[in-house]
């Protein structure tokens, strides 16, 4: 199983993270085969797992060819979890009214508010805008930017409140969740 199909079980969020991740290296590379072959062979430890993530890059490349996603954007699969978390975020709060969710989403909800705005709204939705600020973070790390501390805490919010929402997703594709009103 790669490493993405792992991600995607454990935590959605870091799965997302990761495909953005992905996304940039593969584009990095300029969808170089023989490059990006050789950058996997550095980190499997053996030839099944080699297999397994090759076959998921090559997955990768073919859709954000096929979606047209070569020089920015994400591809589709990725969209489509971010929606799907989304309407998960809004029946937390609305319908199940979750209060250790509401909770997080209330600490969160001023910096996301203060996210959209210095982003000029760029961000379809809550969780979309808290994904951005956690890859922007993750970029300026590796970078080796400086970041505020105000940035890593108001970012804190949105990975505590994507953790949790995280977990909320894993139990529902799991049929955990039950979904009682309060």
């Amino acid at each position: 199983m790669s490493l993405a199909s792992q991600k995607k079980q454990q935590n959605i969020a870091e799965y997302i993270l990761f495909v953005w991740q992905m996304e940039d290296l593969v584009r990095a590379m300029y969808f170089d085969m023989e490059a990006i072959t050789e950058f996997v062979r550095n980190f499997t430890p053996d030839e099944a797992t080699f297999q397994d993530e090759l076959t998921w890059f090559k997955n990768l490349i073919r859709s954000m060819k096929s979606e047209r996603v070569e020089q920015r954007g994400h591809i589709s699969e990725v969209h489509e979890l971010i929606f799907e978390l989304n309407y998960l975020h809004n029946t937390m709060l609305n319908i199940v009214k979750d209060k250790a969710y509401i909770d997080a989403y209330n600490v969160a909800q001023p910096n996301i508010q203060d996210y959209l705005q210095r982003s000029d709204g760029k961000s379809t939705n809550d969780i979309e805008t808290c994904m951005t600020a956690l890859y922007g973070l993750l970029v300026l790390r590796l970078k080796k930017e400086p970041v505020s501390d105000e940035t890593v805490s108001a970012i804190q919010t949105f990975s505590q409140l994507l953790a949790r929402l995280s977990e909320h997703y894993k139990k529902m594709k799991t049929g955990e969740l039950n979904f009682t009103l309060n």
